[in-house]
Protein backbone atom coordinates (compact mmCIF):
# COMPACT_ATOMS: atom_id res chain seq x y z
CA UNK A 1 0.00 0.00 0.00
CA UNK A 2 1.19 3.44 -1.35
CA UNK A 3 1.16 6.12 1.18
CA UNK A 4 2.98 9.73 0.58
CA UNK A 5 5.14 10.26 3.52
CA UNK A 6 4.19 6.74 5.38
CA UNK A 7 6.53 4.31 6.97
CA UNK A 8 4.10 1.73 8.21
CA UNK A 9 2.75 -1.41 6.70
CA UNK A 10 -0.35 -0.78 8.21
CA UNK A 11 -0.85 2.68 6.93
CA UNK A 12 1.33 2.53 3.88
CA UNK A 13 4.56 3.25 2.97
CA UNK A 14 5.91 5.85 0.50
CA UNK A 15 9.39 4.98 -1.18
CA UNK A 16 11.73 5.98 1.41
CA UNK A 17 9.26 5.00 3.85
CA UNK A 18 9.51 0.81 2.83
CA UNK A 19 13.87 1.42 2.74
CA UNK A 20 13.56 3.24 6.39
CA UNK A 21 10.75 0.62 7.97
CA UNK A 22 12.61 -2.40 6.11
CA UNK A 23 16.22 -1.79 7.26
CA UNK A 24 14.91 -1.03 10.86
CA UNK A 25 13.33 -4.34 11.11
CA UNK A 26 17.29 -5.53 10.57
CA UNK A 27 18.48 -3.34 13.43
CA UNK A 28 19.77 -0.47 11.23
CA UNK A 29 18.97 3.40 11.65
CA UNK A 30 18.69 4.94 7.90
CA UNK A 31 17.64 8.64 7.14
CA UNK A 32 13.82 8.95 6.61
CA UNK A 33 13.58 10.39 2.93
CA UNK A 34 15.24 9.52 -0.09
CA UNK A 35 17.95 12.24 -0.99
CA UNK A 36 19.21 11.77 3.13
CA UNK A 37 19.07 8.01 2.43
CA UNK A 38 21.83 8.58 -0.87
CA UNK A 39 23.82 11.56 0.43
CA UNK A 40 24.24 9.54 4.32
CA UNK A 41 23.51 6.10 4.49
CA UNK A 42 25.70 3.50 3.45
CA UNK A 43 28.72 3.55 1.26
CA UNK A 44 29.20 3.92 -2.17
CA UNK A 45 29.37 0.77 -4.85
CA UNK A 46 29.50 0.56 -8.02
CA UNK A 47 26.24 -0.32 -10.24
CA UNK A 48 28.05 -2.97 -11.97
CA UNK A 49 28.46 -4.60 -8.56
CA UNK A 50 24.65 -4.81 -7.01
CA UNK A 51 24.25 -6.89 -4.40
CA UNK A 52 20.62 -8.04 -2.81
CA UNK A 53 20.01 -5.31 -0.22
CA UNK A 54 22.06 -2.39 -1.83
CA UNK A 55 19.71 0.32 -2.01
CA UNK A 56 19.19 1.98 -4.90
CA UNK A 57 18.90 5.84 -5.55
CA UNK A 58 17.18 7.33 -8.37
CA UNK A 59 17.33 10.73 -9.92
CA UNK A 60 14.62 12.86 -10.41
CA UNK A 61 16.56 15.75 -12.19
CA UNK A 62 20.17 17.03 -11.98
CA UNK A 63 21.29 15.68 -8.68
CA UNK A 64 18.23 15.37 -6.82
CA UNK A 65 17.63 12.15 -5.77
CA UNK A 66 13.81 11.82 -5.61
CA UNK A 67 13.36 7.55 -5.78
CA UNK A 68 14.82 4.69 -3.74
CA UNK A 69 14.29 1.33 -3.77
CA UNK A 70 15.94 -1.80 -2.10
CA UNK A 71 17.58 -4.55 -4.56
CA UNK A 72 16.57 -7.41 -4.72
CA UNK A 73 18.96 -9.72 -7.32
CA UNK A 74 18.43 -10.88 -10.63
CA UNK A 75 18.52 -7.00 -12.34
CA UNK A 76 14.86 -6.23 -10.01
CA UNK A 77 14.47 -3.79 -7.07
CA UNK A 78 11.20 -3.56 -4.58
CA UNK A 79 9.98 -0.13 -4.04
CA UNK A 80 6.51 1.85 -3.34
CA UNK A 81 6.20 3.07 -6.87
CA UNK A 82 3.34 4.97 -6.40
CA UNK A 83 -0.84 5.34 -4.93
CA UNK A 84 -2.08 3.20 -8.10
CA UNK A 85 0.58 0.52 -7.88
CA UNK A 86 1.55 0.27 -4.10
CA UNK A 87 4.73 -1.33 -2.99
CA UNK A 88 5.88 -3.57 -6.19
CA UNK A 89 8.92 -5.39 -7.96
CA UNK A 90 10.46 -3.96 -10.94
CA UNK A 91 13.28 -4.59 -13.33
CA UNK A 92 15.97 -2.27 -13.20
CA UNK A 93 15.76 -1.19 -16.68
CA UNK A 94 14.28 0.97 -19.07
CA UNK A 95 12.30 4.28 -17.54
CA UNK A 96 14.11 3.46 -14.42
CA UNK A 97 18.35 3.27 -15.49
CA UNK A 98 17.19 6.01 -18.06
CA UNK A 99 16.74 8.29 -15.07
CA UNK A 100 20.49 7.62 -13.33
CA UNK A 101 20.75 6.46 -10.13
CA UNK A 102 23.29 5.36 -7.76
CA UNK A 103 23.51 2.46 -5.14
CA UNK A 104 24.43 2.33 -1.43
CA UNK A 105 25.30 -0.36 0.92
CA UNK A 106 24.57 -0.52 4.32
CA UNK A 107 24.78 -4.56 4.93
Amino acid sequence: NYSWGGSDPSTGFDCSGLVHYAYAHFGYSLSRVACDQAANDGILVSNDDLQPGDILCFYSGANYVGHVGIYIGNNQFVHASSSTTGVIITDLAGYYTSRGYIAKRVV
